[in-house]
């Protein structure tokens, strides 16, 4: 699949729950080198212990700095099923709704390579996870239950 996605929301890909839904705040996708509120893109990968696959990037518009907490709307729903968002800083207004979206903010410093992060986070998944991927996956498990249930519930139409 070497075609990204282009979703409304990271939410409506179908991605296996045995892996991690991670974006990467940034202006190049090579590496994580934007603050969370004025990100002009976010790079979105399916990692596992043994891949990564690019799922939907999203670039966004210049926006006015300070005092625009509106700006972070548009990227909050479209990250909306993320497991983790990489940037360079964010503020205390986007980590809070971030974390109440199920998305935990990780901040990078120094521009680190999107691949060399993938590379971590693939050697956590296969050794001893952290107590924050551990969390993550406890979250993934119960609320993809209910998720299920809830779009068997709904009513589709092709």
């Amino acid at each position: 699949m070497n075609q990204l996605a282009d979703v409304n929301s990271v939410a409506e890909l179908e991605v296996d729950t045995n892996k991690l839904i991670v974006a990467f705040a940034s202006s190049d996708g090579e590496m994580v080198n934007q603050h969370f509120g004025s990100s002009l893109g976010f790079h979105v990968y399916a990692i596992d212990g043994s891949s990564a696959t690019p799922l939907a990037a999203k670039s966004f518009g210049k926006e006015q700095r300070d005092g625009n907490e509106e700006k972070l709307k548009p990227k909050l729903a479209w990250l909306t099923g993320c497991d983790m968002v990489y940037c360079g800083s964010v503020g205390g207004t986007a980590t809070n709704e971030l974390i109440k979206l199920g998305a935990h903010p990780v901040i990078v410093k120094g521009g680190p390579d999107i691949e060399e992060i993938i590379a971590e986070l693939q050697q956590d998944l296969t050794g001893t996870m952290s107590p924050l991927l551990e969390r993550i996956f406890k979250q993934k498990s119960g609320k993809d239950q209910s998720r299920f249930a809830e779009m068997a519930d709904e009513e589709w139409a092709e």
